[in-house]
C-alpha cells in the first residue's frame, strides 16, 4: 500500500486540481514512482501541466510500463520533463508509450544523431508500421523524433547548435523520404524524365531540392516553417515524352510540397514557404537551373541574393545542388563590396520594421525574433558583414549564425566584447524562442503577457531570481548598441573618392539626412520646377518618401535622371500615385524611365469614365487585334529572348499605364478590367504569334480573363484547343511554348502566370483537348462546378474556326444541367465547400455573401436560361438576367452594387499593394487608402466605413443567393 507524499511543497498554480491528480495517480502506480514525483515536479517548470498529464500517463500505463518506470527511476525524469516543458511534445509521448523503451535501449542521450542515422531509423519505423499515408508517417516519425531532441536540448545535453543542427538532419531526411515518395508516383504515371546528351543518348534529367532560411542554415526551430526552392536540370524531354520536362518536375514539386504541407492526425510535417524562389509567389514551384541562373543573375532583388548565403542541399541530386551554388555565390559575395550590400540592409531593415509595427499593435510583450536587438537583427547584423567582406574572404561564407559570428570574431570583423555579447544574447535569445515554441508546438516568438507563463519560462530557462522581462530587455540592449555602431554608417563621399572606393564601416552620427539633402541640392541647381516639387511642405510622410525613392533611382543614370527633369509636370502628377499605389511606385523606382507616361496623359476629371489613354475598341472580341505589338512580332527578325524582353515591357507599360489612369480618374472598375483584360489578350496573341502554332490550334479564355475581368496580380486561365486534325504532339509543344513565352523569367519579369489546369480531368488531363473530346467529357463526366466554369469560355487567338467549334461543345454541358433537378444542389454544395476551406469569414470571394454567392447564383440561373455562354462581365450578366425575367428589379439592383462594390475594393487593393488579398489590407493606412479609392471610383462617400459597408452587401447578397438557389 502506497503513503501518502506531500505535494504542498510544489509551486502549483491550481494546488486542489493538482491534489487531485496526485490521488488518482497513487492509486494507479507503485510506491516507487509515486515516491520520487514530488521532488521532480518541484523541479519542473510547469509543475500543473507535468502533473496532469503524468496522471494521464498513470490512467493508460500497462504493467510493463510501470515495471520500467520503477526499474528505470530516469525514465520517470524524462516524462517529467517532457510534460512540464512541452504540451505538444506531452501528448506524443502519451500516444507513444513505447519511446520509454527506446530511451531504455539508448541509456543515454548524449550522442548527436547524424542524417544518416535518421534515415536509418525512419526506415526502420516505416517497415514496422501499418500505415500507408506516407505525410501522417512523416509527420509522427517527426514528433516522436522531437520528443529525444527536446530532451537533449531542455536538459543541457546538446548546445544550441547541436539542437538546430539535429532538427535540421531530421528535417532534411522527411523532405528526401517525400521526394523519394513522390517521384515513384510520378514515374510510374510518366517515366524517368530524360534528355539526349551530347552523343544523343538519353540520360536522366536531375532534381534537387534545396533549402534557405533557418533550416538553409541549419538552424530550424522546433516550429519553423521551411524555405524551399526547387531546381531541375537542363534539356528538353524526347518527342515521344508524355510530358515535357518541365511539366513533370513542376508536378513533382507540387506532390512533394503537398506532401509535406497536408494536414494530419498529427498535424502537417512541415509549413512550407516557396516564396524565396526566383518571383516569388508568382513563379513556378520548379525551374530549370538555367532559368534559375539567369533570374539571379538578371532579375533578381539584392534582398534575394543576400538569401542565398543560407542556401544548401536539403534533398535529391546533390551534383545539382553543387552546380547551382557554386554558380550563383559570385552574385552573392562580390571582390569590391560598396554601399549597395548596406542599401540591402536597409531595405530589408524596412520590411522588417513594418512587421515590427504590425505585432507592436498586437501586443505590447517582446517578441524577440523581431523587437530591436532581436533574433533577426543579429542575423541581419551577421549576413551584413558576411556580403561586405566575403567577397575577397572566402572563409567567411557559411549558412548558421553561431559559426558565422565566431568567423567573422576570428577574422577581427567583430571584437571580443562584441563577439561575446552577440554570441551570448543570441543563444539566450533562440533557448527562450525554443521554449516560447516547445510549449504547445506553435510558431511564436513573443512573450507570453500572463505572469503565470513569463514564470514558467523563466523556471524552463533556469532564470531563478532573475526577472525573465528584465533580462531579455538587457540582452536586447546590448544587441542594439552594437548594431547601431555597425550597421548605421556610411561614407562620405569625399572619403570614398579619398580611399579609391573601398568599403569601410564606420559610425554614422544619428538623424542624419545626407540623401535627401544630396537630391534637394541637386534639384536646385538643375531644375528649380522638380526642386519646388520636392521641397514641398504639405507632402504627406508616405508621398514624400516615394516621391524620393523615385528621384534616388533616377540618379542611377544619365538617361534616367535626364526624362525626369524632362517631366516635372508628370512628377508632379505622379504625387498621387506615390500616396496610393506601393505598386506603381515600385514600378517608377525600377523604372524611373516610365515617368514619361504620366507626361502623355491629358488631364482628368472625376467623371471621366469614358476618358482613357487608348481608343476604346467597341467589340470585345476584337479587344487586342490592332495593338502595334502584333505586327512587331510577326515582322521582327529579333531573336526569342529579345522578343521575350520586348513583350514583357510592352505588357508592363500598358498595365502601368491603366494603373496610373485608374489612380488619376476613377474611372468605372468594368472598364479599368476590361482594359486589362486587353493587355492580357495582346500578350497572349503575341505569345501565339512567337510560339507558331500548326493550323486548327486555338487559345480559350476561362475565369476572369473569360468575362473580361483580368486584374492586376491575376493569373490567366487558358484551355488549348486543337481541331481532330490536327497533330497532337505540335499542339502540345505549341501550348507548352505559349505556357513559357509568357511565364519566363527574363532580365524584364515575367508576363503572367498561367493556369491550364481547368482543362479536363485537370493537370492529369491532356494539355491539349479537341472540341469533340470536350463534347463527350461535358456530356459524360464534368460536374456541375464545370459547367459554371466552361460557361464562361471564349475564344481569344488561334484559329476563329476551332474556337467556335469548342463554344458549340457548350451546347452539350448546358443542355445536360439545365434541366437536371440536382444542379442547384450541387452548385450550393460546392458554394459551401469554397466557403469552409477558408476561416476568414471576411474573404472577398469564399466568405459568406462574398463574390462566390454572386457569380455561382447569376451562373446557375443562366444555365437554366439556357444560354449559350456567360462571357461577360458581372454587371452585364445580372443586368441579362433581369430583363429575361430571371431576376426582379430589386434583387438585381442589390447584386449589381455589392458585385461592383467587390470588384472596386479588390482591384483597390491590387492597385495600392500590387498583389491580390483574400480581405482588406492588415494596416490602418492600407484599409484607409483602399477606402479612399473605393469611395472615388463609386463616387459615393462612405461615412460609416468601408468595412460595415462590406458586411452590409454581403448580408444582402446572402439573402438572395438563399432564397433564389433553394
Amino acid at each position: 500500500m502506497t503513503v501518502a507524499i506531500s505535494i504542498e511543497g510544489v509551486p502549483f498554480n491550481d494546488l486542489d486540481r493538482a491534489r487531485a491528480n496526485a490521488e488518482a495517480i497513487r492509486a494507479r502506480v507503485p510506491a516507487p514512482i509515486y515516491e520520487l514525483l514530488p521532488t521532480l515536479l518541484a523541479e519542473s517548470p510547469d509543475p500543473d501541466s507535468a502533473i496532469n498529464l503524468f496522471e494521464r500517463l498513470s490512467a493508460s500505463a500497462d504493467a510493463e510500463l510501470l515495471r520500467a518506470l520503477v526499474k528505470n527511476p530516469f525514465l520517470l525524469h524524462y516524462a517529467v520533463v517532457v510534460f512540464g516543458h512541452s504540451q505538444f511534445l506531452g501528448e506524443t509521448l502519451l500516444q507513444n508509450p513505447d519511446l520509454f523503451q527506446t530511451f531504455v535501449r539508448e541509456k543515454r542521450l548524449d550522442r548527436t544523431r547524424s542524417r544518416d542515422e535518421f534515415a536509418e531509423s525512419f526506415a526502420r519505423f516505416r517497415s514496422r508500421s501499418f500505415e500507408n499515408d506516407i505525410s501522417l508517417l512523416l509527420a509522427r516519425f517527426r514528433r516522436r523524433e522531437y520528443v529525444r531532441i527536446m530532451l537533449r536540448d531542455v536538459l543541457r545535453t546538446a548546445t544550441l547548435a547541436e539542437t538546430t543542427g539535429e532538427i535540421s538532419a531530421l528535417s532534411d531526411v522527411l523532405i528526401e523520404q517525400a521526394l523519394a515518395e513522390a517521384t515513384t508516383i510520378h514515374q510510374k504515371r510518366y517515366g524517368t524524365p530524360q534528355h539526349p546528351d551530347q552523343q544523343g543518348r538519353l540520360v536522366p534529367v536531375p532534381f534537387t531540392v534545396l533549402s534557405m532560411g533557418k533550416l538553409g542554415g541549419n538552424e530550424l526551430n522546433y516550429s519553423s516553417g521551411i524555405d524551399l526552392l526547387y531546381v531541375f536540370g537542363n534539356g528538353e524531354a524526347p518527342a515521344n515524352a508524355e510530358i515535357s520536362n518541365r511539366e513533370y518536375f513542376i508536378r513533382l514539386a507540387q506532390s512533394v510540397t503537398e506532401i509535406l504541407s497536408r494536414p494530419t492526425n498529427e498535424g502537417a510535417v512541415f509549413r512550407i514557404d516557396l516564396r524565396l524562389r526566383p518571383r516569388g509567389h508568382e513563379g513556378e514551384p520548379a525551374v530549370s537551373i538555367k532559368s534559375a541562373l539567369r533570374y539571379y543573375a538578371e532579375v533578381a532583388h539584392d534582398w534575394e541574393l543576400q538569401a542565398l548565403i543560407k542556401v544548401r542541399h536539403s534533398a535529391g541530386d546533390q551534383a545539382l545542388a553543387r552546380e547551382f551554388i557554386r554558380s550563383v555565390q559570385p552574385r552573392v559575395y562580390t571582390q569590391h563590396i560598396n554601399f549597395a550590400a548596406i542599401e540591402t540592409a536597409f531595405k530589408s531593415l524596412e520590411k522588417i520594421g513594418a512587421r515590427r509595427k504590425k505585432a507592436a499593435v498586437q501586443a505590447a510583450s517582446i517578441d524577440v525574433k523581431l523587437d530591436r536587438g532581436g533574433i533577426r537583427d543579429i542575423e541581419f547584423l551577421v549576413q551584413c558583414l558576411q556580403r561586405v567582406y566575403g567577397g575577397s574572404e572566402k572563409w567567411l561564407r557559411s549558412g548558421g549564425t553561431m559559426f558565422s559570428l565566431q568567423k567573422l570574431h576570428d577574422k577581427r570583423h567583430l571584437s571580443g566584447k562584441d563577439f561575446h555579447d552577440l554570441s551570448s544574447a543570441y543563444e539566450f535569445l533562440r533557448r527562450v524562442e525554443h521554449h516560447l515554441q516547445l510549449r504547445r508546438g506553435q510558431q511564436t516568438h513573443r512573450v507570453p503577457e500572463d505572469e503565470a507563463e513569463r514564470v514558467v519560462i523563466a523556471r524552463a530557462l533556469g532564470l531563478g531570481q532573475v526577472d525573465l522581462t528584465t533580462e531579455l530587455e538587457r540582452r536586447l540592449a546590448a544587441v542594439q548598441r552594437i548594431y547601431q555602431r555597425i550597421i548605421h554608417s556610411e561614407e562620405s563621399l569625399a572619403d570614398d573618392d579619398a580611399s579609391g572606393g573601398e568599403f569601410h564601416l564606420r559610425p554614422l552620427e544619428l538623424g542624419s539626412d545626407l540623401s535627401n539633402d544630396h537630391v534637394l541640392r541637386r534639384l536646385a541647381d538643375d531644375s528649380p520646377g522638380m526642386y519646388e516639387i520636392a521641397s514641398r511642405r504639405g507632402l504627406s510622410a508616405r508621398t514624400r518618401r516615394n516621391l524620393y525613392r523615385f528621384l534616388t533611382a533616377s540618379f542611377t543614370s544619365s538617361e534616367r535622371y535626364a526624362a525626369a527633369l524632362r517631366s516635372p509636370r508628370a512628377v508632379e502628377r505622379a504625387l498621387r500615385v506615390f500616396d496610393l499605389s506601393d505598386y506603381l511606385t515600385d514600378i517608377l523606382v525600377r523604372y524611373p524611365e516610365e515617368i514619361a507616361a504620366l507626361e502623355e496623359m491629358a488631364p482628368t476629371s472625376s467623371n471621366g469614365d469614358e476618358q482613357e489613354l487608348f481608343p476604346k475598341t467597341t467589340n470585345p472580341a476584337l479587344i487586342s487585334t490592332d495593338d502595334p505589338i502584333l505586327p512587331f512580332m510577326r515582322g521582327t527578325s529579333e531573336s526569342y529572348q529579345e522578343k521575350l524582353a520586348v513583350l514583357r515591357r510592352h505588357f508592363r507599360q500598358t498595365t502601368f499605364s491603366s494603373g496610373v489612369l485608374d489612380i488619376m480618374s476613377g474611372r468605372n472598375v468594368y472598364l479599368s478590367l476590361f482594359d486589362m483584360s486587353g493587355s492580357a489578350e495582346t500578350a497572349i496573341h503575341a505569345a501565339v504569334t512567337i510560339a507558331r502554332p500548326p493550323e486548327g490550334f486555338a487559345v480559350m479564355a476561362l475565369g476572369r480573363l473569360g468575362t473580361y475581368e483580368f486584374d492586376l496580380a491575376s493569373d490567366v486561365d487558358l484551355l488549348f484547343v486543337r481541331s481532330d486534325a490536327t497533330d497532337a504532339r505540335a499542339a502540345t509543344v505549341a501550348a507548352e511554348q505559349i505556357i513559357e513565352v509568357l511565364t519566363a523569367y527574363t532580365s524584364e519579369g515575367t508576363v503572367f502566370s498561367v493556369d491550364a489546369r481547368l482543362r479536363p480531368h485537370g493537370s492529369q488531363g491532356e494539355l491539349v483537348t479537341t472540341p469533340s473530346m470536350l463534347t463527350d467529357y461535358f456530356q459524360r463526366e464534368a460536374h456541375a462546378w464545370e459547367a459554371l466554369t466552361y460557361h464562361k469560355l471564349r475564344p481569344v487567338a488561334g484559329s476563329d474556326t476551332t474556337g467556335q467549334l469548342t463554344l458549340q461543345s457548350l451546347e452539350s454541358i448546358i443542355h445536360r444541367f439545365a434541366g437536371d433537378p440536382d444542379f442547384i444542389p450541387a452548385v450550393r454544395d460546392m458554394r459551401s465547400k469554397l466557403e469552409k476551406s477558408d476561416p476568414d469569414k471576411s474573404n472577398f470571394k469564399t466568405g459568406i455573401g462574398g463574390y462566390y454567392d454572386i457569380d455561382f447564383l447569376a451562373g446557375a440561373l443562366a444555365i437554366q436560361q439556357g444560354w449559350e455562354s456567360s462571357a461577360m462581365n458581372i454587371r452585364d450578366r445580372l443586368r441579362r438576367l433581369a430583363a429575361a425575367g430571371a431576376l426582379d428589379d430589386g434583387d438585381c439592383a442589390t447584386l449589381e452594387y455589392s458585385a461592383e462594390l467587390l470588384r472596386v475594393v479588390e482591384h483597390a487593393v491590387r492597385l495600392h499593394l500590387g498583389r491580390s488579398r483574400k480581405s482588406l489590407p492588415a494596416t490602418e493606412q492600407g484599409k484607409h487608402i483602399v477606402q479612399r479609392l473605393t469611395s472615388r471610383v463609386l463616387r459615393k462617400e462612405l461615412h460609416a466605413g468601408l468595412e460595415p459597408e462590406l458586411q452590409r452587401v454581403r448580408e444582402g447578397v446572402r439573402q438572395v443567393f438563399e432564397r433564389m438557389l433553394r
